[in-house]
Formats: structure tokens, sequence, C-alpha cells
């Protein structure tokens, strides 16, 4: 028998199914449940508003992760913003979401019936809207969801904090990573480090390396073509001098020549 709040769930057009509800639909009748959840969170994320501050923190979190873990040649997907459905509970999307050990081909969703396997790590970034979802609703729900790390930047208090999950007596629950001197904290999921800077994410390798930015690379390719292009006009340079020189040689050569002859004709 349902009760009242089960009815109240299950009538949100972002609830999604559980296994047994799942399980007896067709494959037609998924697609289309899938289909309609999406509407919903995208309906309800063009109602919200984004800051600078937000944009630019998931967006440069996003890039420079997916670019360290190519360059290792690990398999990770790494997705910002995407509708993610996990059986029985509410359709939510996460400033950003990792998972590990699958391959990073297009999704349009991540849905854990189709997955078999759900987040390893999220990151969400706190807008005035979204505090208490963020701060208490979201803590409560990837912890019952088992998602192993769960992180929040909060740019109005410049604060950045790092929940790892504990099990007690089958009792999953957050516990608070603690931040080092300097205000790292440490993701044993990641295996890496975060800071904030300028409010953006650091993150730092466990050799202590700084992942640059993908406008420090930049930045610093420029500065490398600048370089370059100064050695090469030195060269230029140096070959235009050294063709000079050569002439002004010929040139006293010839001249000499000349005064040799003079003096030659005079003696006749």
């Amino acid at each position: 028998m349902k009760t009242a709040e089960n009815i109240n769930i299950q009538d949100d057009p972002l609830y999604v199914p559980n296994e047994q509800e799942w399980s007896q639909m067709s494959s037609s009748q998924r697609q289309e449940k899938e289909e309609n959840i999406i509407a919903a969170l995208e309906q309800e994320f063009n109602l919200m508003g984004e800051t600078t501050i937000h944009f630019n923190a998931r967006a440069s979190a996003t890039e420079v992760l997916r670019r360290y873990y190519a360059n290792k040649g690990q398999k990770v997907f790494i997705a910002s913003d995407l509708h993610t459905l996990y059986p029985g509970e509410k359709a939510f999307y996460p400033d950003l979401l990792i998972v590990f050990e699958v391959e990073a081909h297009h999704r349009r969703s991540w849905n854990v019936h189709i997955e078999k396997k759900g987040l390893d790590f999220v990151l969400e970034i706190i807008s005035k809207g979204s505090r208490r979802n963020d701060l208490v609703e979201k803590l409560n729900l990837f912890a019952r969801l088992g998602i192993p790390e769960y992180f929040i930047f909060d740019p109005d208090n410049y604060k950045l904090i790092g929940y790892t999950l504990k099990i007690e007596n089958n009792f999953q629950h957050y516990q608070t990573i603690s931040s080092t001197s300097d205000d790292r904290v440490f993701s044993s999921i990641l295996g890496l480090e975060l800071m904030l800077e300028d409010y953006q994410l650091r993150f730092v390798s466990a050799d202590g390396l700084e992942i640059p930015y993908g406008d420090e690379l930049i930045n610093r390719l420029n500065d490398k073509l600048i370089s370059k292009n100064a050695i090469i006009a030195d060269e230029r340079k140096q070959k235009e001098l050294e063709i000079e020189l050569k002439e002004q040689e010929i040139e006293l050569k010839e001249q000499e020549m000349q005064l040799k002859e003079q003096e030659k004709l005079r003696a006749d």
C-alpha cells in the first residue's frame, strides 16, 4: 500500500522509478519516462540564473580535470549539469560529477538503471537560492545514495568544504574532510588536493604541482612563441649582419684591387 508520502514522491515529475517499477516497464516506456524527467529538469534549470563566478568555477574545474585524467590515460567520465537519475529518487543535475572506470562517450543523462553504477564524486557551487538544498538536502541525499565524496564551494563565504562517506552500523553519513593549514582539502577519490584561488578551484597533484588552467597554458604557449619569434628575429638579424659584413669585405677587396691598378698605371 502506498503512503501519502510515496504518492507525492511518485507524482513528482522528477521522480525516477525504482528498480521494481523500472523492470516492469517496456523499453519504449522507459525511454519516454527518462525523456519526461529530463524535460522537467531542463525546465527547472532554465528558471535558475547563474553568476559569472558560478560559471567560471564550474567550467574551469571541468576542463582542468578532463585534461588531467586524459593526460594520465585514465578512464573517467566528467560532466557538468548532467541529468542524473537514481532509482526511486528525484532526478538532479550536479554542477560537476565524476565517475571512474567508465567510457567518456557522449551521454544525455547519467541513468543508474542503465549505467549500473553511481557517481564517485560530486561538486556543487552554492548560490543564494540553492544554499539549503546544497548544504542540507543534497548532503543527506548524496550520503543515502552512497556517493563516496561530496565537495561544496561557497563563493559568498569563500569556503571549500569536502565530505567523505562513512558507514557505521549500516548507516551512511558524511564526515567533513579536514583542511590543511593553507586551506587545502584532499580528495582521496580524485587523488588531488583542492584549494580556492581567485574564486576558482585549483587542483594540486600528489607531488605538489598545481595543475594549470586552460588560459594559463595558452599564456605559456604565447610566451614561448614570443620568445621563439624573438630568437628567430635575432638569428635573422645576425644573418643579415653577416651578409652585410661579407658585402663590405668584398667591397674593400675591390677597392684594394682598384688602388693597386691605379698605382701600377702611375708607375708605368
